[in-house]
Formats: structure tokens, sequence, C-alpha cells
């Protein structure tokens, strides 16, 4: 017996997405992002400007110092801020595509809901249950492992004790001023590299710590917030997909049908019908959700590609200090894990767009009218056009090029070893 799936369990209609099980951490990641469209249009700008003053807090800083570097022709100021800087541009280009593109967003949550509240043959729900879980697992590893290399500490469920032990660590020095004081100050290490021009950041030494801590914290949280988001809506995607499996093979399932007349009357053309109407949905899911993100990951997978390389070549050329060379390899680790995980869903999109192909191969279309042959070859031609997510149209996310991009990125880092 088929085992009932997550929606069946629940044996209620869901008027909102976060009703869903799978979706009620989402509900929290979401209003932190200032995204629900239940929170007033006023209060979400409000959080909103909240969280760019916060990473702006890091980026403008870090991007003074970054410019002082090149000025100054310091290469390793310059491939240390580097790291800093690519991760608090992303968490910004997250939030802000999720902030610009919000109605675009709410019609896919609508959707969402529009789709649990039709499906409800229990092949059809297992199907997109097995995938949405698929989903929820690569986010919950996505934001455990992330975390797990931003504080620069292993894997732990008591992760936010590790992120304060990381923040605690420039504080080492100062505290050990008063409690074992030397006749100097010993030297005090910020954060995070950063300029402020207008003053010494030493003079501020607290003030700046606060601010840096802070926006540190909302930096690692709008990019796990934003990538949850994404993992679970384009495997809700994906599972659509599935569930046009299922149908299609329902619908042709012991046909045997002559006429178009005999066919109109008989049970199978509405299981087809709805199987076109889903398919067709579906397609304009993904070209919603790719329209709304495809920017966004050009701009994402060029920041990685600058940060694997630089912080590569941090990590050799700082073989004699382990403590910075470990660091700047757990950042390196950070980069391409991020890239892994943008490119793997687009992945899993594409394969379950190209399952529905072979689906329709499966199927008993030989039994099937005329007609119904014509409409399942047109179906079968727009599912050999695959649903790739695509970054600016130039780069299909999926993990052939994660493959490939990781090469470049290992080619630009020996050209600059070689220069250097």
């Amino acid at each position: 017996m088929d085992r009932l799936s997550v929606f069946q369990k629940t044996k209620k209609q869901h008027n909102e997405i976060y009703d869903i099980p799978y979706y009620k951490m989402m509900e929290k990641y979401i209003r932190f992002l200032g995204q629900d469209p239940r929170q007033k249009n006023e209060f979400r700008n409000i959080i909103v400007f909240i969280l760019v003053i916060s990473i702006a807090s890091i980026l403008i800083p870090t991007t003074l110092e970054l410019y002082i570097s090149l000025r100054n022709k310091d290469m390793d100021g310059v491939i240390e801020c580097i790291p800093h800087f690519i991760a608090s541009s992303i968490s910004a280009v997250k939030l802000l595509n999720l902030h610009f593109n919000r109605q675009n967003y709410n019609i896919l949550f609508h959707f969402v809901i529009k789709k649990w509240q039709q499906l409800k043959s229990i092949y059809e729900l297992n199907a997109l249950d097995e995938t949405i879980m698929q989903g929820k697992r690569m986010a919950k590893l996505y934001r455990n492992t992330l975390f797990s290399f931003l504080i620069l500490y292993l894997f732990s469920d008591t992760l936010f004790s590790f992120l304060i032990l990381f923040l605690l660590v420039p504080l080492v020095s100062p505290i050990l001023d008063i409690v074992h004081p030397l006749n100097q100050t010993r030297s005090r290490q910020q954060l995070l590299r950063v300029n402020y021009i207008i003053f010494d950041t030493d003079d501020y030494f607290f003030y700046i710590y606060l601010q840096l801590a802070w926006g540190s914290i909302i930096v690692v949280l709008t990019i796990i917030a934003a990538d949850w988001f994404y993992i679970l809506i384009i495997h809700f995607n994906s599972g659509l997909f599935a569930v046009c499996g299922v149908q299609v093979l329902e619908a042709t399932m012991n046909s045997n049908l002559v006429s178009k007349d005999a066919f109109s009357e008989n049970s199978s053309y509405e299981k087809f019908r709805t199987c076109v109407i889903m398919h067709n949905e579906v397609i304009e899911f993904y070209n919603i959700l790719n329209e709304n993100c495809q920017y966004s990951y050009l701009i994402q997978v060029g920041l990685n590609m600058l940060g694997m390389s630089t912080t590569a070549v941090q990590t050799v050329i700082n073989l004699d200090r382990p403590d910075v060379a470990i660091r700047s390899a757990v950042f390196f680790g950070a980069n391409q894990f991020h890239l892994f995980l943008l490119s793997l869903p687009g992945q899993i999109l594409l394969d379950h767009c190209a399952d529905f192909a072979n689906a329709i191969y499966d199927t008993t279309w030989y039994g099937t009218s005329l007609e119904i042959q014509k409409m399942l070859y047109m179906m079968q031609i727009r599912s050999k056009k695959l649903c790739a997510l695509t970054a600016g149209g130039l780069y299909d996310m999926n993990i052939e090029n994660f493959g490939i991009t990781f090469k470049t990125c290992m080619s630009y880092f020996t050209m600059i070893m070689s220069l250097k």
C-alpha cells in the first residue's frame, strides 16, 4: 500500500502556503526578509531597509578597504577583503532580487496553494511529496553546512553557540588586557578588515565590532533565508513535472478510443485535459521563476568564481601561517559549496523535465485516438526543450556547468599565482 503524503495526513485545505508543513520554516525566513505577503507594504519596506543598511555597513567599509589595497598594490589586502566583499554583495543581491520581484513571487505562492487544493490522487500527491521532501532535506543540509563554513567551525547542532564564539574572537585581546594586563596594549584584530577613512578603527574598536558583528549575522541569515526559499520553490516546480508524468500515465491507461466523440465522453479525456492544463501551468511557473532569478544568478555565479579563485590563492600564499590558510580554505569551500547548491536545484529541475518526456514514451499512446496522439506528440516536443534555470541566459544552472566553472576558477588561480 502506498504511504500517505504529508498533504493527506493533514486532512484539511490550506489557504496559505505556510499552512503546508513543508513551508513552516520558510515562513520564518520570508518574514525575516520582509517578503511575507500578509505583512503590510510599509512594514515590509521598513524591514528591507533595515536589512540593506545592515548589509551596507559591511559592504561599504570593506569596499573602501579593497579600493585602498588596490591603490597601494597590496595584493594580500585585496585577497583578504574579497571574501567578505563577495559574501555581503551576494546577500544584497539575493535580498533585492526578492524585494523587487515580490509581486511575481506572490503569484508563485498562490500557485502553490492552488495546486495543493487541486491535487487529490494519492499517486500525484506522493510524487510531489517525494520531490519537496528532497528539497527540504537539501535546504537543511545547506543551512547547517553554510553556517559551519562561515563561522569556521565543524558541523554542530548548536550552530548559534559557535557563531557567538566566532564573534567573540576579536574580544580576546581586550579581555586579556583587563584580566592579565601587560606594560603595553595588546594588538587588536577587528572582526573583518575594513576602512572608514574618516576615523581610525582602533579609536572606536568596540562600536565598530558591534556594528560588524550585527552586519555579519544579517549577511549570513539573509543568504540562508533566500536560498532556503529558492531551493523549496524550485523543488516544487520539479515535483509538478513528476505529477504531470503520473497524470499522463493515468490518462492513457486502458484507453481504447476510436473517435473524437467517444473520446470526449470517456473519463480519460478529463484526465488528459487536466494533464495538458497542468503541463502548461508548470511551464508558466518555470518561466516566472527563471525570469526573476536569471540576473541574480548571473551576478552570484560571477562573484563565486571570483571568490573561489582569490581564496585559493590566499590559501596557498599563507601556508606558512596555518591560521590564515585554514580560514581562507574554509572560505574557498564555502564559495564552492554555495555555487554547487545554486546549481543542484537547477539540475533536479532539468532531470524532472526530461523524465516527463520519458513518461510520455512509457504511456500506452498507441491505444489512444489519433487526436490524443497528436496532442501527446506536441507535449513531447515541448518537453524536449528542457526547462533550464539560467544565469542571464548565458549559463545554465546545472552540475555539468558547475564542474566547468570550477575548472575555470582553477585556471584563474594558476594564472594569478604565476603573476604573483
